[in-house]
């Protein structure tokens, strides 16, 4: 899963929780008003409806993101169902801005070459041998080169067969 996505979904995931604080604020305050200050029963209603759906919904992307979003593509419904919940309770609330940005970034991880791959040196120890011959080719050509002697050549020789 694409780091960036990943962010944007555990944010989405923290400002669900402080919209949750905010709700239980406002629901303490219709209880402490006094009765002919209070907005109406449905105000109050819709406050838990919100806290409900925004459990659901952090319930949901945590799910999606489970195990460093390893699993995120087998449970790609469950992102989607979050962000529909949270689409329907409040269009434009921060967590559900940022699950449509986060819909929009591709979970696919890039891997790009490092820079200094071309310059990587490569000697006699780090040459991967898959078989005798080419050892025995290789060695040839260190000794036609200059690079190791008669008798190391046959040492060498001698310890591969």
């Amino acid at each position: 899963m694409n780091s960036t996505k990943k962010w944007l979904i555990i944010t989405a995931i923290l400002f669900n929780f402080v919209s949750i604080g905010w709700d239980i604020y406002r629901i303490v305050l219709w209880f402490m008003a006094e009765p002919q200050h209070r907005s109406s029963v449905f105000y109050l209603v819709y406050d838990f409806i919100t806290i409900a759906c925004c459990i659901a919904v952090i319930v949901l992307l945590s799910m999606a993101i489970w195990r460093n979003g390893k699993l995120f593509r087998s449970r790609y419904g469950y992102y989607m169902t979050a962000l529909v919940i949270s689409i329907i309770v409040n269009l434009l609330s921060v967590s559900s801005v940022l699950l449509i940005i986060s819909m929009f970034v591709s979970d696919w991880v890039w891997i790009t070459p490092k820079k200094d791959d071309s310059k990587v040196e490569i000697d006699e120890k780090t040459v991967v041998i898959k078989n005798k011959e080419e050892e025995i080719a290789r060695l040839r050509k260190l000794k036609d080169e200059g690079k190791i002697s008669e008798e190391e050549f046959q040492e060498r020789l001698m310890k591969l067969l």
